[in-house]
Parts: C-alpha cells; structure tokens; sequence
C-alpha cells in the first residue's frame, strides 16, 4: 500500500517540476480571474500540508510559514508570502524525506487506524491515501493555471 501512494508523491515531484518551468515570478502570483489562488499560493499550500504529512509520518519539518497557505485563508498580495523562490526550496525540501518515510512504513503502520477525521479512511495507509488524492488534486490546479496563463500543458 504504502508503495503505490509513494509513487503518487514522487510523480507529482516531477508534475510540479515541470508546471513552474518557463514561468515568471509574476505567473506564477496571478489569479484566473482574479479570484482564484494563484500557482504560488496553491504550492504553498501542498508544502505547508506535505509539512504536516512529514510530522505525522514522524519527521520534523516546518517550512516556516504559520499556516499563511491554510485552506479558508484569506489571500493577501503576493509581498505578504515568501518568495516564490523560497517555496520552491521548501516543496524541494520534502521530496527526500517523504521518500525516506514512505520507504520506513510498516504493514502494521498502514494498517492501523486513521489519526485524522478523513470521511472514509478507516487505517493511516487510508488517510496517506487521502493525502496523495488531495496533493494531485492541487496538482492539476496548478496545471490547469499554467494553460489558463498561456502556457503549454504539463501532461498528455
């Protein structure tokens, strides 16, 4: 189990990878329409949420922010949240250890039970299997602004 949702991760690694190439900062902060959450914010949210992932998993890590990319936050302008650059080394930063955590999990891990209230996770590998859902979610979000934006497509 604990593979497959690994390999989720790992291939979003490369997703992301390839959505922020050949984008300017500027891109990277403006919203669709002016509503939505920019690619920037939505990065900040998957590694401030790969943050908490990494804790659970029993690692320490904490890019540093506060929650500043907390679902329901209001947004502010784009000063007010680290530099694009800095996200980028924060979302860098959790790609060896959530490949070193996943390769530690235990079968008796996985199947334990779910340490969060997730609608229908039952065991921890659930939840972690929540967790890719949610990442890839976001994922595509950030595939769809970049074509938005006028750019080319991430995938297929």
């Amino acid at each position: 189990m604990g593979e497959p949702v690994a390999f989720i991760f790992k291939f979003n690694n490369g997703l992301i990878k390839r959505s922020l190439d050949g984008l300017s900062d500027e891109a990277v902060w403006t919203p669709l329409a002016g509503t939505g959450n920019p690619i920037g914010w939505v990065l900040g949210h998957l590694t401030e949420t790969r943050g908490g992932i990494l804790r659970e998993l029993g690692v320490k890590f904490d890019p540093g922010w506060g929650g500043k990319f907390k679902r329901g936050s209001l947004r502010q302008a784009p000063g007010a949240y680290p530099s694009r650059q800095e996200i980028e080394a924060q979302w860098q930063a959790t790609h060896h250890p959530m490949r070193d955590a996943f390769a530690a999990l235990t079968a008796e891990q996985l199947a334990g039970p779910a340490t969060r209230d997730i609608p229908g996770a039952v065991t921890f590998g659930d939840q972690l299997g929540f967790y890719a859902m949610h990442e890839s979610y976001h994922v595509g979000q950030i595939g769809f602004i970049r074509r938005q934006l006028g750019h080319s497509a991430v995938a297929g």
